[in-house]
């Protein structure tokens, strides 16, 4: 009886043993890729910290980071999705993952992500979905912004300008003029790349582009006076009241802040991302800056095109893959990681966050104050709209702005080729 008892035994834990053998691979758990174009420096940190405060509470569902180039990360996805091999987690942009969604390479987040969805505006949602499926979760954003020199209106008396939707396009143009003097220019505005920037800010006056966007006959590209107001009132300020510099008509949108730095300019017009850039310089030399409301027309609403986080169909994780990017839109981490990239945060606690981050600059405080003045930029959600940006706005708006061709044929060339590409 012991000896059977004995056998029994030893072969209990030659059992477990044989089960033993196979167990290391499972307690290993699974690794997650997540594909980002970050590279800031403070991006970078923000990003790693938080990847190893979920790898750490998660030791069987970790996430590797790979970074891609911002620059060409449209290609890299679209090979990853053809040869099958793509990430589980990837950033990019709303406007970008419309292609993706279209063609079934990203998995439907709504269900997973329905806790955040009454904390962010219903265009940035809306922005990040594709026939009322979440493909892409907003996380933050950019504003088209003014930003001032405090001590230079300090030292010419002229109030600046406070509040939501109370700074308005005649405001900015007549605070240019003032400016403009003693052979200095009041404004500085980097209109190299004008394509979508004219267009987000063209729902400043209902501006749509596209109509028919749920017609079975596709989208229809209109161009009236709504479309517009924004490039005639640039062009006004630069030829009428001449209050921009032509040297930065070539420039990037952050081209114009060194000369900003240096006194050169009362104003520029610029991404909110030039934010994190100012605050290195107010540290560094004292310069004293802050932003602006938002320009308002009929509106002071501006279309949002969103960095997103969304999840490949390809992945065989996709509910922990979910759960990293909840993670993720944890209020401080994504508070930090806004605030990293100069950006606004996509949901309410992180704006909140966000803000007491920075409680002690005026100019975020406006940056963040404006938020909520996000919508969706219906040209987002339509199919062609990229390409016809890049190839035939961009030039023509370029051409436009350098004095080159006259608002009618702007006009003409957008309508003519969107045929063409159609």
């Amino acid at each position: 009886m012991k000896k059977a008892k004995l056998l029994a035994l030893v072969a209990s834990v030659a059992m477990i043993a044989s089960v033993a053998v196979v167990m290391p691979a499972r307690a290993a758990g699974i690794e997650m890729t997540y594909l980002t174009p970050a590279y800031l420096k403070g991006t970078v940190a923000s990003t790693e910290r938080i990847v190893a405060a979920w790898n750490k509470a998660n030791p069987n569902t970790t996430v590797k980071i790979v970074y891609g180039d911002v620059n060409n990360m449209q290609d890299k996805l679209t090979t990853a999705f053809a040869g099958n091999v793509a990430p589980d987690i990837f950033q990019h942009e709303a406007a970008s993952i419309l292609s993706f969604s279209q063609q079934g390479y990203l998995a439907n987040l709504t269900t997973e992500m329905r806790p955040l969805r009454s904390s962010m505006p219903a265009g940035l949602w809306d922005v990040g979905s594709y026939q009322a499926k979440l493909y892409g979760v907003p996380t933050m954003t950019q504003t088209y912004t003014v930003f001032v020199n405090v001590d230079t209106f300090k030292k010419a008396g002229v109030a600046i300008p406070t509040g939501t939707g109370t700074f308005t396009w005649d405001d900015y143009r007549a605070l240019a003029k003032k400016f403009t003097v003693d052979g200095k220019y009041g404004l500085a505005w980097g209109l190299r790349s004008p394509a979508a920037m004219s267009m987000i800010m063209g729902m400043n006056y209902n501006a749509k582009f596209f109509r028919g966007l749920t017609s079975s006959s596709g989208a229809r590209l209109s161009v009236n006076a709504a479309e517009l107001e924004v490039p005639s009132r640039i062009h006004q300020m630069i030829y009428t009241d001449k209050t921009i510099d032509p040297a930065a008509l070539t420039m990037s949108g952050a081209g114009p802040v060194p000369g900003f730095l240096a006194g050169k300019y009362a104003m520029i017009f610029s991404p909110s991302y030039v934010a994190a850039d100012l605050d290195v310089a107010a540290k560094a030399v004292g310069f004293n800056w802050t932003a602006l409301p938002l320009l308002k027309g009929d509106t002071n609403i501006q279309g949002a095109n969103p960095q997103t986080l969304s999840v490949s169909a390809q992945s065989k994780n996709k509910k922990p893959a979910a759960a990293f990017i909840r993670f993720m839109l944890q209020d401080q981490n994504l508070a930090e990681l806004a605030l990293g990239e100069g950006l606004i945060p996509s949901t309410s606690g992180s704006l909140k966050a966000a803000q007491v981050q920075r409680k002690g600059s005026a100019g975020w405080q406006q940056l963040l104050d404006d938020g909520s003045a996000l919508g969706l930029a219906p040209f987002t959600l339509v199919a062609n709209y990229q390409k016809w940006k890049d190839t035939v706005l961009q030039p023509a708006m370029q051409q436009f702005i350098q004095g080159k061709i006259s608002i009618g044929e702007l006009k003409k060339r957008q309508v003519d080729g969107w045929k063409a590409i159609r």
